[in-house]
């Protein structure tokens, strides 16, 4: 095996794997773009070479494994801040140092963050991917999988890939909001939810309309992103247009609720609907109400994806098995939403 060199170059890469320095670039940069078998051989002799594909990182690099990386899909949600303190926290007891990224739900800009803990030789990630639909498999899992750098996702699953991490059960999180429904006199309900292909929206509106089957209540269904940039103007041009207004509107995480609360009160029609919750909807006490929702522990996702991450960083199994936990939620209802 060729002796460790920190100052190895993507020009001692392309030579040694008879590749060109943009293969050996795209490599890394853009990976889909390169056959699997060459992205391989170039990958294993990068890990020989001790390679670290961004110069900057490279004066870092005896610093850069007390690193772990935190990449979330969106700062301002509450769900995910309190979520990172408690991650931090703990981080830093033990010694490493958080480097934080805001997605802000896009693709492009998730790969570059993880692409820059790779740099930076991260000793672990925590992640809430952009996406959770069946069609998402980001390359970067390779290359985690390569550098044995653990990711451990939180809520957001990547489908069909198993990988480590702390989750909610979206079908108990619907049928227990379904019963709840089911027991209130309003008839008309709005679901608001993510992406119609996110597993998240389709496990919750699945239980929610299960646990509805057999009571006569008329239910409409609203989609867009986890952000609620897209159902404005949906759920704006439906409450105006619609002559018979829904009595209740589900939203399917709490920044939703908050884009719905928020159009109701613009159109003066806020006292006329309820709002039900999947998680606490951001600065909801300033509407002097507690809104009825399922509500989960962020602290103790925070907690669990810690304990996670740090067994792998600290196992020798590279090969051992995933762990998946999963966090209940609690129903909190008041009359105060009445």
């Amino acid at each position: 095996m060729a002796k460790e060199n920190s100052n190895s170059t993507i020009i001692d890469i392309a030579q040694r794997a008879n590749v060109t320095n943009i293969t050996v670039s795209r490599a890394f940069n853009k990976p889909h773009l390169v056959k699997p078998e060459t992205r391989d051989k170039i990958l294993a002799i990068a890990k020989e070479l001790n390679y670290v594909p961004n110069a900057f990182a490279q004066g870092l690099k005896k610093n850069s494994s007390q690193i772990i990386g935190v990449v979330t899909s969106s700062i301002y949600n509450p769900f995910y801040s309190s979520l990172i303190q408690t991650v931090s926290r703990i981080a830093r007891n033990k010694g490493y140092q958080i480097m934080l990224f805001d997605s802000d739900s896009n693709e492009s800009v998730e790969n570059q963050a993880i692409q820059s803990l790779f740099s930076y030789q991260a000793r672990g990630i925590i992640l809430s991917a952009v996406r959770d639909d069946k069609g998402y498999q980001p390359d970067y899992l390779d290359l985690a999988d390569a550098y044995k750098i653990p990711i451990v996702l939180i809520d957001r699953d990547i489908y069909g890939k198993n990988l480590s991490g702390v989750f909610l059960n979206n079908i108990e999180i619907g049928v227990r909001a379904g019963r709840f429904l089911a027991e209130q006199s309003e008839e008309r309900l709005l679901i608001i939810g993510g992406p119609e292909d996110s597993e998240i929206t389709k496990d919750r509106t699945a239980g929610i309309m299960g646990a509805l089957i057999g009571h006569d209540k008329k239910i409409q269904t609203l989609y867009g992103d986890y952000t609620f940039h897209s159902q404005d103007t949906q759920l704006r041009e439906l409450l105006k247009n619609q002559k018979v207004l829904p009595q209740y509107i589900v939203g399917l995480n709490g920044i939703i609720t908050l884009g719905a609360m928020s159009i109701c009160h613009q159109l003066d029609i806020y006292e006329k609907i309820k709002f039900f919750s999947v998680d606490n909807p951001p600065y909801a006490a300033a509407y002097g109400q507690q809104i009825p929702g399922i509500y989960h522990d962020t602290v103790l996702l925070g907690e669990k994806a810690a304990d996670i991450l740090f067994h792998a960083i600290e196992s020798k199994d590279n090969k051992a098995e995933p762990r998946r936990e999963y966090v209940a939620g609690e129903l909190i209802y008041t009359k105060g939403n009445e």
